[in-house]
Formats: C-alpha cells, structure tokens, sequence
C-alpha cells in the first residue's frame, strides 16, 4: 500500500533538495527593495479599492504564529519576499512560484523561513529551507491552479502550534501574510471577505500585496483552505486537494 501511495504522488508532485545548494541572501537588500516576484500581478486594483488590511501584533497567538516570513535567493542571483504557513514542526505550505519559478532561474538556491515575524522581533528564530517540493502542474504546466508548493526545513521550530489543511469551501475566509507594500514587509496584515469558486480557485476582494504569496486563506482562524498565490482583484487562492494533502503530510 505505502508503495501504491508513493508513485501516485511521485506523478502529481515534485521534489528538491537543497543539500550544497545554500546561497547567502542580502537581507538589507530584499527589505530595501522589497523585491517580488513577477508572477505576482503588482496592479494596483491588487488593493481592491480602500485598503482595509489590519496590522497583526499578536504573533505569539494562533493562527499567526505559524505564519512565516520567507528570504528567498533566486538562481538568476535576485533576492525575494514571500509568505508561508506551517503545517508541521518542519514543513510548510506556500505558493509554487516561491520555491520553483522558470523564469528566475527553476528553483530557488536558498529560503529563510521566520515565523510569527513583527517587525524586527523574530520570537521563534528563523530557519533554513533543506528542501522544496512544488506541483508537476505548476513545473511543468504553469498552471495558475497549481501554482502550489511546500518546504522542509533543517530543523522543527520551537513550538507546536500549526494551522490544519483542510478541503473545505467556506463562504467567508481571512488572509493573512507579509504584503510588500507595508513597513517593508516586516509584519503581517489580515483581511476577510466572501469567497466565490471558480475552477479550483477561490476568488475574493480582500486586499493582498506581492510577498503574500504563499498565505493562508484562513477558515475559523486554524484551518487553511487555500494558498494565496495571485492578485488582481479578484485576488485568488489555489484550494487543497487530497494529493497534495498526503503527499506533504507523507514527506
């Protein structure tokens, strides 16, 4: 049986490891330019009218504390900023465009991880990516709807709160990452709205930024439902399914 389940996400999943690969990222350089990825659809109907997001300080409390911050070295020797949210002691969920993107080189060579950031306040440290995995929708398809992806990291974070994925499909649903266009994208920022389905995707007006690629679209606070990975208002979400769950929760 556990051979069964093996090939079956072997073909809808890809995975990388990044053993000799670690490349030092500038920092100062990522929170001076806030670069971004151009995946990422930078319009400005991204703030879908008057910017309503709300400042997160609570970064010690769920569901916040398993939102990361993520410093990413691109192989076309560019530093960038995304958003992630942790599953286990040692994994996260987050876009696929933040660890594989073909147009800045394939993977990424290198990832810190920070959860609960705020500002320069890092309660939990910060962590280095050992290995990435993406969809073969996403690699291979580019494919918006599996624009999805997942981290290990060389280590489990020192605590064990996490947010449950779950496929659900709410009505209603908050997002919550570190948007490039606020404090330099030190902090995270939240905001609800109602959601609509459309192929796999889950559209909605709240307003998002580039670097919160890879946030949770957030049911009841702990339960992920989505990965938010493109803007343009609607702003969109790929929704979780079974394959994607098993193969990140069997790694």
């Amino acid at each position: 049986m556990g051979d069964v389940i093996t090939t079956e996400i072997e073909k809808e999943l890809v995975f990388h490891k990044l053993v000799d690969e670690n490349q030092e990222i500038n920092e100062k350089e990522i929170t001076s330019e806030s670069w971004i990825e151009r995946n990422e659809d930078l319009t400005n109907e991204t703030v879908c009218g008057i910017d309503q997001r709300q400042k997160v300080l609570a970064t010690q409390q769920m569901p916040y504390m398993a939102i990361c911050k993520l410093y990413m070295k691109a192989k076309n020797g560019l530093n960038y900023v995304g958003s992630g949210w942790l599953v286990a002691g040692n994994i996260l969920y987050t876009a696929g465009h933040c660890v594989y993107n073909k147009s800045s080189g394939g993977w990424k060579s290198s990832i810190i991880v920070i959860p609960g950031k705020c500002g320069l306040s890092e309660p939990y440290g910060r962590y280095e990516a050992i290995e990435l995995m993406a969809t073969k929708g996403w690699i291979d398809n580019a494919s918006p709807r599996y624009d999805m992806g997942a981290i290990k990291l060389s280590k489990v974070v020192n605590h064990n709160s996490f947010i449950n994925p779950a496929m659900e499909d709410p009505n209603i649903a908050e997002i919550c990452g570190y948007p490039a266009d606020r404090d330099n994208g030190l902090f995270q920022y939240k905001m609800s709205d109602n959601l609509v389905k459309e192929n796999g995707r889950f559209l909605y007006q709240a307003d998002t930024f580039g670097g919160q690629s890879g946030s949770p679209l957030l049911r009841n606070r702990c339960i992920g439902v989505g990965i938010h990975n493109y803007g343009g208002c609607p702003n969109k979400s790929s929704d979780l399914y079974q394959k994607f769950i098993d193969g990140v929760a069997n790694w």
